[in-house]
């Protein structure tokens, strides 16, 4: 499968997931929503949690939306996660990544944010995986 340059979905595992305190911040309804993960690895603080490369299975959700409303999404989401703001540095970089279902089936391709720096020295403690190997950040 491909990398498109424009997913229809974005993966989110921390305050953006339904029931978040972030929650009210997507722009529009999505199509669905369904549990998914990702190969990465995940840090956690007490306000929110932050991703960077690995390749653990870090578990959240598959927000999915219409082509034509993606770039909108997007546009909000930036503005939330500090990414691609013009005269700021970012917070967090937009970057596309596999999704998978729970029997790691490939789900296609989506957006999400990992953070810009090096989280540690932010503060951030690494998440390690429970016993069934994934990392979910719940608050």
């Amino acid at each position: 499968m491909s990398i498109p340059e424009s997913p229809n979905a974005v993966f989110v595992y921390g305050t953006l997931k339904k029931g978040q305190c972030r929650e009210s911040c997507w722009p529009l309804q999505p199509e669905s929503i369904q549990n998914a993960s990702i190969r990465a690895n995940l840090f956690d603080r007490e306000d929110y949690p932050a991703l960077g490369q690995g390749e653990n299975t870090v578990v959240g959700q598959l927000w999915t939306f219409q082509d034509n409303d993606i770039d909108k999404v997007i546009h909000a989401l930036d503005k939330v996660e500090g990414a691609e703001q013009p005269g700021s540095p970012d917070l967090y970089h937009r970057v596309i990544v596999e999704a998978y279902d729970d029997q790691g089936g490939s789900l296609g391709y989506a957006y999400t944010y990992m953070y810009a720096n090096d989280p540690t020295e932010d503060g951030f403690q690494p998440m390690t995986p429970d016993a069934s190997g994934k990392i979910e950040w719940v608050r």
